[in-house]
């Protein structure tokens, strides 16, 4: 079930990634788009916080759930690595739909 939940974790940043990126905001300046826009950021925003925060703590339960420096190495880590994946990620899909 662990393992469930890790993937589709994953599975959610990354969709949450594409579609934050997939936004394009107008040049014209319409209050109510922009306002919708920000919006819509802002709750697949909230989706990947939650997923960015979830990953490490899932990773740190299935490595044992360790209350030492370990535990500590292994969250950290795994949140560096989580944002660098998503920072990388998110750069190649806004390349990508530009």
């Amino acid at each position: 079930m662990d393992y469930l939940l890790l993937i589709t974790a994953i599975i959610v940043l990354l969709f949450s990634l594409r579609k934050i990126s997939m936004i394009k905001y107008s040049k014209e300046h319409s209050v109510l788009k922009e306002a919708k826009l920000n919006a819509l950021s802002m709750v697949w925003g909230v989706f990947v916080i939650s997923a960015i925060i979830f990953i490490p703590y899932q990773v740190w339960g299935l490595t044992g759930g360790s209350h030492d420096w370990d535990g500590a190495y292994t969250v950290g880590l795994t949140a560096l690595l989580t944002v660098a994946v998503s920072f990388v990620f998110y750069h190649k899909i806004s390349l990508k739909s530009n």
